[in-house]
């Protein structure tokens, strides 16, 4: 079954966690941001999707890629630019924006 078929949560998940080139790879394209951005903290990810990531146009997907070690470019952001969403630490499949105390203040 390829990524096209699965849910959006199953998606991140297998993100998060598999170990298969060939599927993280068909992740890296996936529409959802959230699904690249939990492939971004992905360890098993190789330089080639941690660097297609770093440059991803979604700051919250590049700004992530940009803490993974398996990136061998560096990008340079503005820390003005970096709001908590973007710095945002919680487990894309718990993410609920909506709940956040610092998107609600």
């Amino acid at each position: 079954m390829s990524s096209l078929e699965k849910t959006e949560i199953e998606n991140i998940h297998l993100a998060l966690v598999s170990t298969d080139l060939e599927l993280l790879n068909e992740l890296s394209n996936s529409s959802s941001m959230n699904t690249r951005r939990a492939l971004a903290r992905n360890r098993n990810i190789n330089s080639i999707i941690a660097n297609k990531l770093l440059f991803d146009p979604v700051l919250n997907v590049s700004y992530i890629a940009s803490l993974n070690s398996r990136r061998t470019l560096n990008r340079n952001f503005d820390e003005n630019i970096i709001t908590p969403c973007v710095r945002c630490n919680v487990d894309e499949r718990k993410l609920n924006c909506m709940a956040c105390p610092d998107v609600l203040s």
